[in-house]
């Protein structure tokens, strides 16, 4: 995992632990993946790309559960230095309800409950 999407996720981490309404971030094509996922399973409001400057920027509106963060319980599995690989077989038996995992795979960045039905493995990114 690349330290530009660990600072995101620990920046959505710190903003929506401050009650902030949106964060700007600096586009990235990896940070785009995870926002549709995130947008996906209800963990942020919306995103855009807006343009600053010549150069483009996300306009993150964060969600929050009755006035309490929802990021809160974020927290990074693989890191550069040690990365988290799990065969789909392994993944199966990860069913905690009330958690979900953000897995990394050949065809894209996806929850767990869908790679559960695509039937993929790869790298556990990150679980709220």
């Amino acid at each position: 995992m690349h330290n530009k999407l660990i600072k995101f996720l620990l920046n959505l981490k710190n903003y929506s632990g401050l009650k902030k309404e949106f964060l700007i971030i600096k586009f990235s094509s990896g940070i785009l993946k995870i926002l549709n996922g995130l947008y996906k399973e209800g963990f942020i409001q919306s995103y855009k790309i807006i343009n600053i400057s010549q150069q483009n920027y996300f306009y993150i509106v964060l969600r929050y559960y009755f006035n309490k963060p929802i990021f809160k319980n974020l927290k990074i599995i693989s890191k550069p230095s040690n990365l988290k690989y799990l065969k789909f077989k392994v993944l199966i038996k990860l069913c905690e309800k009330k958690i979900n995992y953000f897995v990394s795979t050949d065809k894209g960045i996806f929850t767990l409950k869908e790679c559960k039905k695509k039937k993929l493995g790869g790298k556990i990114l990150f679980c709220c």
